[in-house]
């Protein structure tokens, strides 16, 4: 007679590989063996052979009772079939069996993106029984070695995009209603590489709004030169910040990359703002006003020649040009002088720029201060 109690099912799990990670399909893939252990008091025998088990063929594999293991968080699997079936079942002495095949899996991982592309993400490999209650089986960790890496993917080992950081496995019960069922999951931690998105994101984007600071060098007069640098860095970086999310599921939350991207944006938006209202003083300063010179006796066309003069010469020279241009018909009454509050407007125009030279640098290396700091040190 055979005792009535739960059979007990050693699992552990060979990493072939770890595959791709996808963010937005939220989930992963890997390549396993799997093999269980569990004895099975009516597969004993003796003196039938002189090796430690026998090999059972695969036709014969369908005769013998194996646990209904499954992975509750697949998506998609497959068994492997070339140039054989990839599985192999062998039968101890005593009744133990070993039974292990070759898996390739693609299982859910629920992501948390909000620190992406700054983020760690734990994702787990689930095993259960799908008919078996906690009565029949139970299923147990290898005490040995429950989880085993390929040696070409050692803990630590780089992937395209993560790193392996921990494994660890862990028994737990799933529960239909009343119903208990046998279930043990491992838990893999993935920290993301960042340095693919410091060369294509971060890098960039740095550069296209230090492009933009340019504009503040440039002579308050050179207003297309200033306005094809503002919008030229405006819709590069809108475009660049478009690339980005299109390879990102569209998620309720606010993720890191977006808030590097809105704020990359608003300072490229507030260099090209700051621009047009710095044309608006510096036009202030180049209205023409009357009696800008005063000099008698002066007919249409040298004054008409003084007002253009406004225009195409700096305020500093007007006064020279005045006294040179009143000297030369003799009919000066005072010293030629300009209008100085042509003078105020344009010199506050220059004085904006020069304090914006040192404004934008300093708050948005204030701004990456607090934004490395928060994404990588605080725990969100």
């Amino acid at each position: 007679m055979f005792a009535d109690r739960a059979t007990s099912v050693t699992i552990n799990v060979f990493l072939l590989s770890f595959d791709s990670i996808s963010e937005t399909e939220m989930d992963y893939s890997v390549e396993v063996y799997l093999t269980m252990i569990w004895v099975d008091e009516r597969l004993q025998f003796h003196n039938y052979s002189e090796f430690q088990w026998l090999e059972v063929g695969t036709k014969l594999m369908e005769s013998v009772w194996v646990p209904d293991a499954y992975f509750r968080n697949e998506k998609t699997a497959a068994f492997h079939d070339v140039t054989v079936p990839n599985r192999y079942l062998h039968l101890h002495p005593n009744g133990t069996v070993v039974y292990s095949m070759r898996l390739s899996l693609t299982l859910i991982c629920r992501m948390d993106l909000l620190k992406y592309p700054l983020d760690t993400q734990v994702c787990p490999m689930v095993i259960q029984s799908y008919v078996y209650t906690t009565q029949n089986v139970q299923f147990l960790w290898d005490t040995n070695n429950p989880l085993t890496f390929d040696k070409e993917m050692e803990l630590e080992q780089g992937l395209p995009q993560f790193a392996i950081t921990k494994a660890v496995t862990e028994n737990c019960t799933a529960a239909l209603g009343e119903t208990t069922f046998a279930c043990i999951r491992a838990i893999f931690t993935l920290r993301r590489d960042v340095r693919y998105y410091i060369i294509n994101v971060y890098i960039p984007s740095i550069l296209i709004v230090v492009l933009s600071w340019v504009s503040f060098w440039l002579d308050l007069n050179a207003t297309p030169a200033r306005v094809s640098l503002g919008v030229l860095t405006v819709l590069t970086l809108n475009t660049h910040g478009s690339s980005v999310q299109a390879a990102l599921p569209k998620v309720s939350y606010i993720k890191a990359i977006d808030v590097w991207t809105v704020a990359c944006l608003i300072f490229v938006f507030a260099a090209l703002l700051e621009f047009a209202y710095v044309n608006v003083l510096a036009r202030q300063g180049s209205k023409p006003m009357k009696n800008c010179c005063y000099c008698e006796n002066l007919n249409n066309k040298v004054r008409t020649f003084l007002f253009l003069v406004q225009f195409s010469h700096p305020i500093n020279d007007l006064t020279r040009l005045c006294y040179k241009s009143c000297s030369e018909e003799n009919n000066i009454i005072e010293r030629p002088k300009v209008n100085k509050q042509i003078t105020d407007w344009r010199e506050q125009a220059r004085k904006l720029d020069k304090v914006s030279r040192y404004a934008f640098p300093i708050s948005f290396l204030t701004f990456n201060t607090f934004y490395w700091f928060i994404y990588i040190f605080v725990d969100l």
